[in-house]
Order: structure tokens, then sequence, then C-alpha cells
């Protein structure tokens, strides 16, 4: 019963940010914090259908394994037009062709709506490559000093929130076949993964408090 509650609020708790992006009204952000909210809201759309078709008895993995790779795309763009070091740019774009290339030698779990395990390599590749993106990003944030206040960067506390999801959920991902793709084991692994979520869409409503209009010319 608390894991299945931990699961919804987890699934749910991506909500709180979205609510507090609609309370913003149609403030003209920054290319950065559009890529934030097009994360969240695309976080809150697979969420609403995982919780669908979960409550349908409709399988929903295929669901999640694309959502990986989509939402990657989506952190491999957002820190691809913040930095501006070639060899920075150059592993976003392997990063991302290596990343599509291994997720399809699992074909099945990608076109196959009826899967029920989680596709072997997508993950922990996505999560890896996550990561070093992140550590990438803050060592140059700490080089430059560009940023007076990190606490009031909102892709400061983004990053933050995603460094700790992806760090904590890595070496589950890694030995996928023994943990998610184990029904034994998957709910003791899927409680880490949903309180880790929770987390971070805490962290993403911070990033979203300190949002601020994109300076017009």
């Amino acid at each position: 019963m608390f894991e299945r509650f931990i699961a919804i609020a987890a699934d749910f708790s991506i909500i709180i940010p979205f609510i507090y992006l609609l309370l913003k009204g149609k403030i003209p952000f920054t290319i950065t914090d559009n890529l934030i909210y097009v994360y969240i809201v695309f976080t809150l759309v697979r969420n609403i259908a995982s919780f669908i078709t979960m409550m349908q008895g409709i399988y929903n993995i295929y669901v999640y394994n694309w959502y990986n790779l989509l939402s990657f795309g989506i952190i491999a763009v957002l820190y691809f037009q913040i930095l501006n070091n070639l060899y920075f740019k150059i592993l976003v774009i392997f990063a991302l062709i290596s990343l599509f290339a291994i997720a399809f030698v699992d074909y099945s779990t990608l076109f196959n709506v009826r899967t029920t395990v989680f596709n072997r390599f997508s993950y922990n590749a996505s999560g890896c490559f996550t990561i070093l993106f992140i550590l990438f990003f803050l060592y140059e944030l700490i080089r430059k000093l560009q940023v007076k206040k990190l606490t009031e960067y909102p892709l400061f506390w983004f990053s933050s929130g995603a460094l700790l999801y992806y760090s904590g959920t890595i070496f589950p991902y890694i030995f996928i076949q023994y943990t998610f793709n184990n029904l034994a084991n998957r709910n003791q692994y899927w409680m880490i993964d949903a309180v880790l979520s929770i987390i971070f869409s805490i962290f993403l409503c911070f990033s979203i408090w300190y949002m601020k209009p994109a300076k017009t010319t």
C-alpha cells in the first residue's frame, strides 16, 4: 500500500512545478527556461499516460522507453545551447547518435506496445551521458563565475535535481536486467526511482521560482 502511494505521488509530483509555471503566466522566458518548461510538460504527459494505462490494465512500459529517449533529447539540447565549448557540443552530438543507435538494438521494447521489459541499453547510457553533461556544466559554471548567485539561477536548480536523480538511479539501470526487468525485484528499485523523482520535482519548483523574463531589445 505504501509503495503504491509513493509511486502515485511520484507520478503526480510533477504537477506542482507545472501549476506554478501556469501561474507565472505568459512570460517571455529564455530559451533555457523554455526547454525546462518543455521537459516538465513532457514528463507530466508521460506520467498521465502511464497512470491512465496502468489503471486500465494496459501495458505502459514502452511509454517509459520512448520517454527516456525523447527526454534525453531535450536535456541534450538544453545543455548544447547553453555551453559554447566545441568539444562539449561534439560530445552531445555523439551522445545523441549513440543513444538512439544502441536503443534500437533492443527495438522490440520500443515498437511492441505489449512489452513488459525496459530497454536494456538506453537507460544506463542516457543516465551516464546526462551526468557527464551536468558535471561539465557545473564545472564551467564554477570556472567562469559568470553567475553571481547560483541559488538564484534556474538551470542550477534543474541541474542539481537532475544530478541527484540520475546519480541515484544509475546503478539500478546499469544492472537493469536484474533490477527493473526482474519482476521479483522491480518494486524494490521502483521505490528508489519514485522517491528521487519526487525530490527532482521539488528542485524543479525552485528552478521555476527563479525564472525571470527574458531581456528584450
